[in-house]
């Protein structure tokens, strides 16, 4: 039997506390993405979650999946503009900046194990980026989100401060219509050969 309108709404409050009170910069972006899911999503996204729910009352509760895990499974929708066997690049939903892009491994694993194949992933996104949009600088720096590693893209453009705003639907699949790679995942082995001199590097950052 479907959620009321009321159930929804509290399910969407229990999950936004909960997500609320995680030692996680990233979090915002999560929050705005359960916002954002109307009846019939959320209850679609409890389904593919694996989130339990006790009851349809006031005392329902919940148990997580990572976001990222279901993002990489393809569980959840999401801006996908490249991928590769071992990762999917998506574009954030409330971006730093224009073309902020995330790299999600497609298997759990820790920060300091995320493999080269990845981090390869993160460099031609951020080449593409460079060639389409121009920036001074673009920022790479890994992360975790519920225990789930990921990889942060932010260009950095002149004298635009960085700051997390919403993007409408049709912009994000304008900036997905130019930033996605067809054929991306060839299913070859990495290159061992150093990055681009015109590329930036990478830096670890450990929450």
């Amino acid at each position: 039997m479907p959620f009321t309108s009321e159930q929804s709404e509290e399910i969407r409050k229990q999950l936004l506390e909960k997500i609320d009170k995680l030692p996680n910069e990233n979090k915002e972006e999560t929050k705005e993405y359960i916002e954002k899911l109307d009846e019939e999503q959320l209850e679609e996204f409890l389904k593919q979650n694996k989130i339990q729910i006790s009851g349809r009352e006031s005392d329902q509760s919940v148990q997580e999946k990572p976001i990222f895990e279901s993002i990489a499974r393809n569980d959840l929708p999401s801006y996908k503009i490249a991928e590769n066997k071992n990762a999917v690049a998506i574009l954030e939903i409330n971006p730093l900046s224009k073309a902020h892009s995330l790299i999600i491994p497609k298997e759990k694993t820790t920060i300091e194990k995320i493999p080269r194949a990845v981090f390869s992933l993160a460099q031609k996104i951020a080449k593409k980026i460079k060639t389409n949009f121009k920036p001074k600088d673009i920022k790479i720096e890994t992360f975790s989100f519920q225990d789930y590693p990921a990889i942060n893209i932010i260009p950095i453009y002149k004298n635009v401060p960085l700051k997390k705003e919403k993007v409408k639907e049709e912009d994000l699949k304008e900036l997905q219509k130019k930033l996605e790679t067809k054929k991306l995942f060839s299913g070859r082995k990495t290159s061992k050969k150093s990055p681009s001199k015109n590329l930036p590097e990478i830096s670890f950052r450990i929450p």
